[in-house]
């Protein structure tokens, strides 16, 4: 994932943008004793032992998708997204320094989606400088 790719070379990327990403990945089946801790990269960012020098700009839609393992009323992918907020915040990233995350009402796991997110990354990404 473009996570994943710049956390672990953050000596080419200083910031990643995720668009509507894949946290949900896991070791276990839900079916075989899964717990929240069975996240790849929720366990990749706590077994790191440096901090990437990387910003993160992280995105959902809340019609991503339509599971919620958890029963909790919101869906597996903000879910999922937020707990990298918290897990990236117990290492010592700062919001809104370091982490930025953006939820678009009625964004959908699709591309119509992610081009209107994308100019709100680049202004992130890339701010406008004085001369």
């Amino acid at each position: 994932t473009a996570f994943d790719i710049a956390w672990n070379n953050d000596n080419y990327f200083d910031a990643v943008g995720v668009f509507s990403g894949s946290f949900w990945w896991r070791k276990k089946d839900l079916s075989a004793g899964y717990t929240d801790d069975d996240r790849i990269v929720h366990e990749m960012i706590r077994d790191t032992k440096t901090n990437p020098a990387v910003k993160f700009w992280l995105m959902t839609g809340t019609n991503d998708e339509l599971a919620d393992r958890n029963h909790n009323f919101i869906i597996d992918s903000i879910d999922d997204t937020i707990d990298v907020v918290k897990e990236l915040m117990k290492k010592g990233y700062q919001r809104p320094r370091d982490i930025f995350y953006y939820e678009m009402v009625g964004g959908k796991h699709d591309v119509p989606t992610w081009a209107k997110a994308m100019p709100k990354f680049l202004e992130w990404a890339f701010p406008k400088t004085k001369i």
